[in-house]
């Protein structure tokens, strides 16, 4: 009851103190903002950016918390990496949309030496499940196989020689993410939706 006391009282307070102000509209950055005036003082009112509150995460058993932290911890380090990486295909995409196949690869092979000055060392330096994490944050945005994505920009020959390699770390580049296979996983990336970071990108 003190509680509810307290937000009534808020409520009302809130309430008083606006009705003092005199509301004008006034353009910052060419947009419309609504500002409420009182003794020489300025109130600008807008909407806050959404944000989404989520309960922490519960397990079952005390190994799947264990590894839902790890998967946390690791999946912070490969993020950016992630997010470069699916807006360097989606350039990629975007220059080449008119080039023929071999053309889109010529246009590859042509970026290579920067692409390998920028993510060489740090990639060379992920873990096995670190990479992992990569890949299926990435296929989940993309919506495709880490193998297609390799096949569209280096050829089929390139892909498969990955895909093969890829089996000696435990990786099936063919396989791409699929929702349920892995619980854990699933929560990791919905804990790091690259969706965010490449609207602001898209702007």
């Amino acid at each position: 009851m003190k509680q509810i006391c307290i937000q009534l009282t808020f409520i009302i307070f809130t309430f008083n103190l606006y009705s003092q102000y005199i509301e004008h509209t006034t353009i910052i950055d060419g947009e419309e903002i609504k500002v409420l005036i009182m003794n020489g003082d300025t109130l600008i009112v807008t909407e806050l950016e959404k944000i989404s509150v989520k309960a922490p995460k519960e397990f079952e058993y005390t190994d799947e918390r264990e590894r839902y932290l790890r998967y946390k911890r690791w999946a912070a380090i490969v993020y950016p990496y992630a997010v470069q990486g699916v807006r360097l295909y989606r350039q990629i995409e975007e220059e080449t949309k008119d080039k023929s196949k071999r053309g889109r690869r010529k246009f590859v092979r042509s970026i290579e030496k920067r692409l390998e000055d920028e993510f060489e060392k740090p990639l060379k330096n992920l873990s096995r499940t670190q990479g992992l994490i990569l890949t299926k944050m990435m296929e989940r945005n993309l919506n495709k196989p880490f193998y297609q994505i390799i096949k569209e920009l280096k050829g089929g020959f390139t892909a498969t020689y990955y895909h093969e390699f890829g089996k000696f770390y435990g990786y099936n580049l063919k396989d791409g993410y699929r929702e349920g296979a892995d619980p854990i996983m699933d929560a990791i990336l919905q804990d790091f939706d690259l969706s965010k970071d490449l609207e602001q990108w898209q702007k």
